[in-house]
């Protein structure tokens, strides 16, 4: 089950985001990089829809406009007024990516009616949508049931999303730990260098949560810890997955994104824990498999923007 991370109180950065994408290792995946046209960046799900062809939507992206969204999928156990679809028409992963490629500007996508306008949601399966314009510091939460409302305001500069309701007065135990230690990074890390915040970053999603013996709490982890290790997939059913594919299902890829305050940068790292079950036993996020890393201008003028890998 994945989560988000994100704040615009630090000192030094208008925006911290932090994601985990927790899915089944075998699910076919590129790793983040610039689109033919160079305007969005982000990893690519290329698991295959039903007529053979891939995807190729997001969980996590930006572009040279300064825009960045973020999907999650969304567990209930009842439904709400406005409509749900059954059988997706079109993956989650749909939802992020065209609006990363769309040019106009972020208030015609900055509500749930302005978004479902342009691009229903309601065709995606349920789902949590961040959205943002990272230029003029402007964040919305969304989900497919209608919800929509402004967030990182400057009367709450944190927010943590995971797959349960984000209005839900019963927050998953997840959320609570993940925005407490969020808290406490911002606080204890206002003068780190970049690399440095950035290894704090990925050391909060790497949180795990264990017992005394420092075995992994088996029942309701997915609910209760921010990182999820190798489950094999018969041991746990309902993970939370859309589709089974292969043996391990866990926290495969980890990105941060810091949005400087000082300068019309933003740097966007994704470290890769696990591509294929055969990664299950040989990568951590004490030994990841790989990691990347991109820094993108956000100039005054929205095509002006460039990336440097």
């Amino acid at each position: 089950m994945c989560i988000l991370l994100a704040s615009s109180a630090h000192p030094k950065y208008s925006l911290i985001l932090i994601s985990n994408r927790d899915e089944f290792y075998e699910r076919e995946t590129q790793h983040t990089s610039l689109d033919q046209d160079g305007f969005v960046l982000c990893p690519i799900d290329l698991a295959l829809n039903s007529d053979g062809t891939a995807k190729r939507g997001t969980w996590c992206g930006a572009n040279k406009d300064g825009k960045i969204a973020v999907v999650l999928n969304l567990r209930h156990n009842g439904a709400r007024q406005a409509g749900t679809c059954a059988n997706p028409v079109f993956s989650r992963g749909s939802v992020p990516m065209r609006f990363l490629n769309d040019r106009s500007p972020f208030n015609e996508w900055n509500s749930f009616e302005k978004f479902a306008h342009k691009y229903p949601l309601i065709r995606n399966g349920d789902l949590n949508l961040f959205v943002g314009d990272c230029k003029n510091n402007k964040f919305t939460a969304m989900d497919s049931f209608g919800l929509s409302l402004p967030v990182l305001t400057a009367e709450n500069p944190y927010l943590v999303i995971s797959n349960d309701f984000i209005d839900s007065d019963n927050k998953w135990p997840k959320r609570q730990t993940a925005e407490n230690l969020l808290r406490q990074l911002v606080t204890t890390s206002s003068n780190a260098l970049e690399d440095q915040l950035i290894d704090q970053c990925l050391k909060l999603a790497s949180n795990s949560e264990c017992d005394e013996n420092g075995d992994i709490l088996k029942e309701q982890l997915t609910t209760n810890s921010i990182f999820i290790p190798p489950l094999a997939a018969q041991s746990d059913p309902n993970a939370g997955a859309t589709l089974q594919c292969g043996k391990y299902y866990g926290t495969r890829s980890q990105i941060v994104i810091l949005v400087s305050r000082s300068e019309p940068t933003m740097t966007f790292v994704e470290r890769v824990l696990h591509d294929s079950d055969n990664d299950a036993s040989a990568f951590s996020p004490a030994h990841p498999k790989q990691r990347v890393m991109f820094k993108m201008s956000l100039e005054s003028d929205r095509n002006s923007g460039s990336f440097i890998n």
